[in-house]
């Protein structure tokens, strides 16, 4: 993630500016005010003033004191972001099932929830409402303080306007206005994104690595009710894809859709297999074994082509019986050409069934981060 395009004026001191230094000490846990003014290019008074208001909100809070320089002097004093201020919320919504964690601001959870539901396109909008509200009631206790609410399902969701505009797993073949019958309606903010994109979303919000810019997050999941087995075989696949510190959307906002390459000609799979074999993915394992496969040749083929550096691998699939990030390694090394090999980390995710909703969650707290959300009409004026 980037901490902002541009450099503020030394003696900045507006609201912008604060919203700059939250994010910086966010992405810096244990970063002093020295750090913060040379990384911002502010004036040390500037952030001084600013952190000791940002105190005072009870949004960051000094935790510890740092080494003396080899020349001696104060020790600088330590920042982080105050893990007690508020909590953000993640959800996963299926057709029939739902799942919900909630997350403080360094990404710890405090709690999960899940629940059946049944989701019928004409409606989808109060079905959604009720699973935010019900997963707000399971998790949000009348002394916390929610921040914001991610929502992540499956199919084309186009986060900016609010709307899913056509989902598969969803049965919703025309669009809905999440944001006028779902996010309007309450309390906090509340966003709607693709489920992979929300994995990818996770791995930058909560990694804070600065040097993760350019990975693949490959979302496998095996849905076990009948609709999903008798439209698609159960199998979903999507990805969420991060170049240069930044959820890439496409052109037209459908980047991270999947078909195979190996389809022959139009139709409704992701894969070339018969639906009839995916739907035994799970009990015969020579089918799960050319699934595997087919899903690593096209997932290599991404990875060469763009240099991708990571790739995380989430979903369902880590409970299956198949080493898939071996099986991507073999593919990789065999799809490239060249006599120097490539240096690709391919990484399980260890959050299985809950990446989707820890994700959503990393993502409604990047955005309240990289703006002015967490700070209250008290902040610096």
């Amino acid at each position: 993630m980037e901490e902002g395009a541009g450099v503020a004026p030394k003696g900045d001191v507006g609201p912008a500016t604060a919203a700059r230094i939250v994010r910086t000490i966010w992405l810096h846990p244990h970063i002093s005010r020295i750090d913060i003014a040379e990384r911002l290019s502010l004036d040390k008074s500037t952030v001084t003033n600013q952190v000791s208001r940002l105190i005072a909100l009870g949004l960051v809070e000094e935790i510890e004191e740092g080494s003396a320089s080899a020349r001696g002097g104060r020790r600088p004093i330590h920042l982080g972001i105050s893990r007690s201020y508020g909590l953000v919320i993640g959800i996963e919504m299926q057709v029939e099932s739902w799942l919900a964690v909630a997350v403080d601001l360094s990404g710890a959870v405090l709690g999960e929830a899940r629940g059946r539901c049944r989701i019928e396109p004409d409606k989808a909008g109060e079905a959604m409402l009720k699973i935010v509200k019900e997963a707000k009631a399971k998790l949000c206790a009348p002394s916390s303080r929610l921040l914001g609410i991610g929502v992540g399902t499956g199919g084309l969701v186009d986060p900016k306007k609010s709307l899913i505009r056509y989902s598969v797993p969803l049965r919703l073949s025309s669009p809905l206005d999440f944001g006028k019958v779902v996010a309007s309606r309450l309390e906090v903010p509340c966003l709607i994104e693709n489920d992979a994109n929300c994995c990818a979303w996770g791995e930058l919000a909560f990694n804070r690595d600065d040097e993760l810019r350019d990975f693949l997050f490959l979302l496998a999941e095996y849905r076990h009710d009948e609709q999903s087995l008798g439209m698609y075989g159960g199998l979903g696949v999507g990805f969420g894809i991060v170049l240069g510190g930044k959820v890439y959307a496409g052109a037209h906002g459908n980047a991270g859709e999947f078909r195979s390459v190996l389809c022959d000609g139009p139709g409704d799979l992701q894969f070339s297999l018969p639906k009839e074999e995916l739907q035994r993915l799970e009990s015969e394992g020579a089918t799960l074994g050319k699934a595997a496969d087919e899903l690593a040749r096209n997932v290599a083929m991404l990875v060469n082509t763009f240099d991708i550096e990571r790739v995380y691998v989430g979903g369902d699939i880590e409970n299956l019986d198949v080493d898939f990030p071996a099986l991507l390694r073999r593919r990789l090394e065999e799809n490239w050409m060249y006599p120097f090999p490539k240096d690709v980390r391919i990484l399980n995710s260890s959050l299985k069934e809950r990446a989707v909703a820890y994700g959503a969650a990393g993502m409604i707290l990047d955005r309240l981060i990289s703006g002015k959300g967490l700070l209250s009409a008290e902040a610096p004026a």
